[in-house]
């Protein structure tokens, strides 16, 4: 009788070690399944981030005319290309240190339709001037006493005091680029054979409390750049005489 009794104890054990070895199998299996669908999961989003890294590879920075960022995304293989346009808000007398400024890295746009000058440093808009012009501001200079400003690529050759306008700022006016257009004029008999193409322009501020006059966008320069003397005394602390380069357009 004990002995039977015994038997089926140890039945009942062997029993009960086989179920929990089962379920220790199972839990294993289970582990086993899960740790897979993860290591899946991860190798699924490298090779998605690596498709979308593939799709965007670089982007070019610009900014338009109007201080507006430019982003454009292109691929490896140059398949597709999107741009996308991001409005900035406008930088007028937006606020810089002269003293972190690197010189050699300074360029100046003048766009004569938005009356505005606008500052780049290493590429980017640093800051906007209000700028005036003369009378007939929107046409290409063509010779001497048309009041018109000169529209190109120039350099700043000479920063110098001035006793009507604060700071002078001369441009090498007339450069090649403006003898191209002088002779093209004379050539089409746009001006006579006996113009000259003139010289002595530049950037320049203002009579002393005169700022209104560039709010309110009055022209009345002989074609030179205005701007409030407090903004072209601030611009002279970054500008690099025979270096800096000012390009005047349109629009």
């Amino acid at each position: 009788m004990k002995k039977t009794i015994a038997f089926f104890a140890l039945l009942i054990l062997c029993t009960q070690m086989e179920a929990q070895r089962r379920q220790a199998d199972s839990l294993r299996l289970k582990q086993i399944q899960y740790n897979n669908k993860v290591l899946e999961d991860a190798k699924a989003k490298r090779a998605a981030d690596a498709k979308k890294n593939n799709d965007k590879a670089f982007v070019v920075v610009s900014y338009d005319s109007r201080g507006n960022k430019v982003e454009t995304y292109k691929t490896n293989n140059g398949e597709k290309i999107t741009t996308t346009t991001i409005k900035m808000p406008a930088a007028f007398n937006k606020p810089f240190d002269p003293d972190t400024i690197d010189k050699d890295s300074i360029t100046l746009k003048v766009i004569k339709a938005k009356y505005r000058l606008q500052v780049y440093y290493k590429g980017k808009l640093l800051t906007m001037y209000k700028s005036v012009f003369g009378p007939n501001h929107l046409l290409q200079k063509q010779q001497e006493g048309d009041r018109r400003t000169p529209e190109g690529t120039f350099t700043i050759l000479d920063i110098k005091k001035h006793d009507k306008w604060d700071l002078f700022m001369l441009l090498d006016y007339p450069n090649k680029e403006s003898y191209c257009n002088f002779e093209i004029c004379k050539s089409n008999r746009e001006i006579p054979e006996s113009a000259r193409i003139g010289g002595s322009v530049g950037i320049h501020g203002i009579w002393p409390k005169g700022d209104n006059v560039i709010d309110l966008k009055h022209n009345w320069t002989d074609g030179c750049v205005a701007l409030k003397n407090k903004d072209i005394e601030e611009l002279s602390k970054i500008i690099k005489p025979g270096y800096t380069k000012i390009t005047i357009v349109r629009n």
